[in-house]
């Protein structure tokens, strides 16, 4: 397990927990304060107060890998592989290319029970989903713009004079238009998965997958903690999933917590 860090939320929290913090110079901590509190927990060994330490800087609306990181280390160190596995995820969906964050997620998750090997379909999907997470939309918002340009460099060039739009430059024309929707396609699920509304990871240490969104239902196969699945419809207090293979079936909403 990668421990580099305990890491320190300076420049990313600054602004936020200056923010949070200013009016009131009498509360007992400001989010950054309880942060540091939560590292020095952590390297004390003292994994429960250091994870709740980090709850609550969450519990203030700020989004930073580096405190789902951190609280995935030490919820990981108390055992807890489902809730580890969570806030890696969350930590990866919002700093997608960091080798810590993929590293220690990994290692939680073949601590699993659950070994589901995808279907070859879903195994070409999920290699295409890594790629484009590891890109994140940054770089695909990046590639738009570039797309969008090279578009309007060749248009130019065609137009600029009666007869010179030739075949080649429409050929050209049209692989940067097909170009440009692939990368927006792709950037769509990209902001989709980061929003994190359509995957889950199995927090229980044990749950039934029935038939339907009812206990009435038949058992179709048991899941366990750790397990990631993604979303597919939901009923009050029910949550439909499938699994990489293709399984799929109905979960209690509380033995699940959305990425």
């Amino acid at each position: 397990m990668r421990e580099a860090g305990v890491r320190l939320v300076r420049a990313g929290l600054a602004a936020a927990l200056l923010l949070a913090a200013a009016p009131d110079r009498g509360r007992a901590a400001t989010p950054e304060e309880i942060f540091d509190r939560g590292n020095e927990a952590y390297e004390q060994g003292r994994f429960e107060e250091a994870a709740e330490a980090y709850r609550t800087v969450l519990r203030y609306g700020i989004a930073d890998a580096r405190v789902e990181y951190n609280l995935a280390n030490a919820v990981f160190k108390l055992g807890r592989l489902g809730e580890a596995i969570l806030h890696y995820e969350r930590a990866r969906r919002l700093a997608p290319a960091d080798p810590d964050i993929e590293a220690n997620l990994a290692l939680a998750a073949s601590r699993c029970l659950d070994k589901v090997e995808p279907a070859d379909t879903a195994a070409v999907a999920r290699w295409l989903r890594t790629v484009q997470d590891r890109l994140g939309e940054d770089a695909h918002a990046l590639a738009l713009l570039a797309l969008v340009w090279t578009a309007c460099g060749v248009a130019a060039a065609g137009l600029s004079r009666p007869g010179s739009f030739t075949a080649a430059k429409g050929w050209a024309l049209a692989a940067v238009a097909g170009l440009l929707v692939a990368v927006g396609v792709s950037w769509w699920f990209t902001r989709s998965r980061a929003e994190g509304a359509n995957r889950a990871v199995v927090l229980a240490k044990v749950a039934q997958v029935l038939a339907g969104p009812g206990g009435n239902n038949a058992t179709l196969f048991t899941v366990h903690e750790g397990l990631r699945v993604d979303i597919r419809s939901e009923r009050p207090g029910w949550v439909q999933v499938s699994l990489p293979n293709g399984l799929s079936g109905w979960l209690p909403r509380d033995a699940l917590e959305r990425i």
